[in-house]
């Protein structure tokens, strides 16, 4: 087989990230005298990274986002007190390989109580109607103690 056979072959069978980097995987064999396993994983490694990359794409087209950000575009001077290196460490999701879980907690925005049912805040939002016009009593439970 010559090289557009080849080429023919991998698009037939559905392999276009070898077949894209097939001509630069052949010249870095050939220029470093690879061993023929690791110029394979390394095709097959281009293969997985194109098709990881096309799932991404196509998951991000299906979410209906207006754009894409990522933890590299995210303005730290926004709240200094994030601990960006935890950030980062949990972007990777190593506690997942590890069996380990990963818990964000943060203070309430304010110190008012929430109802244990519909989370609800008290004091109720204008316009709340019901028995939660009298404290600590919530508009879908009245027996809500605050």
């Amino acid at each position: 087989m010559n090289m557009i056979e080849i080429e023919r072959a991998l698009r037939e069978l559905r392999l276009s990230g070898i077949a894209e980097t097939l001509p630069t995987r052949v010249m870095q064999a050939q220029a470093a005298q690879e061993p023929f396993l690791e110029t394979f994983a390394a095709m097959l490694q281009d293969e997985l990274d194109r098709r990881r990359s096309r799932l991404t794409e196509r998951r991000f087209k299906r979410s209906g986002l207006d754009e894409k950000v990522s933890l590299a575009d995210f303005d730290w001077r926004f709240n200094p007190k994030l601990p960006r290196s935890a950030c980062f460490e949990l972007h990777t999701l190593k506690f997942i390989g590890e069996g380990a879980n990963a818990l964000i907690a943060a203070t309430a925005p304010w110190p008012w109580p929430r109802c244990c049912c519909c989370g609800a805040w008290w004091p109720p939002p204008p316009g709340c109607s019901g028995a939660c016009a009298g404290w600590p009593v919530c508009c879908c439970c009245p027996t809500w103690p605050g």
